[in-house]
């Protein structure tokens, strides 16, 4: 009984905190929020990246109204492309606009039409923007954003840590490079160079550090485990994260991973390895069979390290811990988080 009462005692603490710890934080959003002008903002300007307004993505259904012009309204969703389809002038760029830009592009483009349109856009259905938190949470799940979200606005969503939490926060990310972001050409190497896993202290969230309270982007998935762990990636048969119960060595993840792929590159195993809280990731490269032939140190293992596998062909396959986890998440209930 006392063991449930404090239990009780301690998901109640947490909770408060967590609101004492948003409302702290709320001012400095709003700070924020002063400084982008909404009716003078320019498309450069509408990307700011403390921006919180939602852009139009991917799978959107927007319904346009055009006032006495109702035979001109139409409900479409937002193609792959980001684009959608009017009467008279044709495709349009929807994404990575708020409602109010699209429906003023819309307004100026029928202006070769209509004598001052006036045009509204809303948001019917939400579908380009979903996010997932998993593990020591309340209330793990999918969440479909409405506006841009922060991780401990997402983790207050969640209900906040379970009594089981570990003293570690991961978001991996999608790789995939975001809609709104200039398009550009990347090399493999500059790909390969793109974060898949940040690691954050789980008590810098919950003190208020503004470093650690980063934007959530479509696709992160937010993990939130009982004990340490290591992620192992790329040629192994099962990707994944993996607890560290124990010491653990390089070799030994390999085979927690069920060992190499038929293609793995067995002399190029690469470790990345993060300071909590910090960007810095030192790279290591191991050679495999030198290590079984003891030529090399089999070394002991970090929390957060992560362990890519290459292919033959020289490839990066991170995206296998992506997918791990992808598929676990998508089997959580979807929530909304309202504007």
């Amino acid at each position: 009984m006392q063991r449930r009462v404090c239990r009780l005692l301690l998901g109640g603490a947490l909770s408060l905190h967590l609101l004492i710890v948003l409302d702290s934080l709320a001012s400095v959003s709003a700070q924020e929020r002063r400084h982008i002008s909404p009716t003078s903002a320019q498309p450069e300007m509408a990307m700011h990246e403390e921006d919180e307004s939602y852009r139009i993505g991917p799978g959107d259904l927007l319904e346009i109204r055009i006032f006495n012009r109702p035979e001109m309204g139409r409900e479409v969703r937002v193609d792959a492309a980001g684009h959608i389809r009017m009467p008279f002038i044709g495709e349009i760029t929807a994404a990575c606009l708020t409602e109010n830009q699209l429906a003023q592009e819309i307004a100026e483009r029928y202006k070769k039409y209509l004598r001052e349109p006036q045009v509204d856009v809303f948001i019917k259905e939400y579908n380009s923007q979903p996010v997932s938190i998993m593990g020591a949470v309340s209330k793990p799940g999918r969440f479909q954003l409405q506006r841009r979200v922060r991780l401990l606005e997402l983790l207050s969503f969640a209900g906040g840590p379970s009594e089981k939490a570990g003293q570690m926060i991961h978001i991996i990310h999608s790789g995939e490079p975001h809609l709104c972001a200039e398009a550009e050409v990347k090399t493999v190497a500059e790909e390969a160079a793109q974060p898949l896993l940040t690691t954050l202290r789980l008590r810098d969230l919950l003190s208020g550090n503004p470093a650690a309270n980063l934007y959530l982007e479509p696709g992160d998935i937010v993990s939130l485990p009982e004990a340490d762990q290591v992620f192992v990636t790329g040629s192994v048969a099962k990707p994944g994260p993996y607890p560290m119960t124990d010491k653990i060595t390089l070799t030994q993840a390999i085979a927690m991973a069920g060992g190499f792929a038929q293609d793995a590159n067995r002399k190029r195993v690469r470790l990345i390895r993060q300071e909590p809280g910090k960007e810095v990731k030192i790279e290591t490269v191991y050679n495999i069979e030198e290590i079984e032939k003891r030529r090399a140190e089999d070394i002991l293992l970090q929390a957060s390290d992560v362990i890519d596998v290459p292919s033959s062909t020289g490839q990066s396959t991170r995206r296998g811990i992506l997918a791990a986890l992808a598929q676990s998440a998508g089997l959580l209930p979807l929530y909304m988080i309202i504007r």
